[in-house]
């Protein structure tokens, strides 16, 4: 075999070369802290008679009425915005407790697994009543009212406690720890759909009930998802490819070769 056969730099030689640098030349930028809005919410209302709902309420609930009627919100984040290539560092939700009943319990977060509507219902005074479900909102029985149907009533959501936060007096309440982070991790990698948490109460009495604020609520008093996060930036190819002109340039030498040259340079 000849010195340009030698040399021949075949492709998959190159992507071994790229793919064994990458992880050298990707260093990933400063941790940043981002606060999200929410950007919908709803409380699912059981009830004996026609379904509730509450997609436009200043409020949103958790736990069980003077009555023995469960109440479940729900919240979702825009984690898209995020962007792309991120690694979740930590994830805290921030709600403020505006009207509490009963002794402290626990409110616990958990992943929502499949989407669900807003629809149109604001409802009156206090709201823990709710008010007649509007086409495309989420009830009790129905992520879409007269639409889609939860698979099962209540709602459909993972049944592990994503996080949990006991709830007392009025006042700010923040939900954390690694439960979250896998939740918002894997919607962002697309491994779960971007479909937000409930909000569960006590739910083993009556009068159990807790309502937190809303994203219609005073601006001071809004739900915030509060995320640090590391993006990991894409690797630059000139450099990749400088390193692979290094590495291939040693190889020569140690084989004792020397570059191709074609038989043709230096010819007017």
């Amino acid at each position: 075999m000849d010195s340009g056969e030698n040399m021949t730099f075949q492709p998959f030689v190159l992507v071994g070369i790229l793919a064994a640098t990458s992880v050298s030349l990707v260093a990933p930028a400063g941790a940043e802290l981002v606060v999200l809005d929410s950007t919908a919410h709803g409380t699912l209302y059981d009830t004996n008679g026609s379904p509730l709902a509450n997609g436009l309420g200043n409020h949103l609930f958790a736990g069980k009425n003077g009555q023995g009627f469960a109440r479940r919100g729900l919240l979702r984040f825009d984690a898209a915005s995020l962007g792309s290539d991120v690694l979740i560092e930590s994830v805290t939700l921030r709600l403020h407790l505006s009207q509490a009943n009963a002794a402290p319990n626990s409110v616990g977060l958990h992943r929502v697994l499949s989407d669900w509507g807003v629809g149109s219902t604001d409802a009156p005074g206090g709201e823990g009543a709710g008010g007649a479900a509007t086409t495309g909102s989420a009830t009790w029985n129905d992520a879409f009212h007269e639409e889609t149907p939860w698979a099962t009533a209540g709602g459909d959501f993972d049944g592990i406690t994503s996080a949990a936060s006991i709830i007392a007096d009025v006042g700010w309440y923040e939900w954390t720890g690694p439960g979250l982070v896998d939740d918002l991790q894997r919607m962002l990698d697309g491994d779960v759909g971007e479909f937000g948490w409930l909000l569960m109460g006590d739910e083993t009495s009556s009068s159990t009930a807790k309502r937190f604020d809303s994203m219609f609520a005073a601006e001071e008093f809004r739900p915030e998802l509060v995320v640090e996060f590391t993006t990991v930036p894409a690797p630059a190819i000139g450099s990749l490819f400088a390193i692979a002109g290094v590495l291939a340039s040693r190889r020569r030498r140690r084989d004792g070769t020397t570059p191709y040259t074609s038989k043709d340079q230096g010819q007017v």
